[in-house]
């Protein structure tokens, strides 16, 4: 999550800078989530990321119809894997998260 949050500024390259507010509410979601996660407060972090996730999503409706279907999509097994514990589908999902949004991770 940590990479994903440092690379957020990318997407308003992407997608312009009338996604800010959005993406400023999707950094603040991100940042509590990690907050409660460094707390320990494993469902407050849950939410947190999860929110953040389906505020990411909505970007999608900027591009096309179908790119933000998929996005909601994605966003939702990202839910579903996190609700799971399964940290593999988590950071699968964030993969593809930033692979349909033009910022694909780099590689080391």
């Amino acid at each position: 999550m940590e990479s994903f949050l440092g690379r957020l500024s990318e997407l308003r390259v992407v997608l312009g800078d009338d996604v800010a507010p959005v993406l400023e509410k999707v950094r603040g979601e991100l940042l509590a989530g990690l907050a409660a996660r460094d707390r320990g407060d494993m469902p407050e972090a849950s939410v947190r990321v999860a929110k953040s996730m389906a505020e990411l999503a909505t970007l999608g409706d900027r591009l096309e119809a179908g790119e933000g279907a998929l996005m909601r999509v994605v966003t939702a097994e990202f839910i579903q894997s996190m609700a799971r514990g399964d940290s593999d589908a988590m950071e699968r999902g964030v993969d593809r998260i930033q692979a349909r949004a033009g910022t694909p991770k780099q590689k080391p």
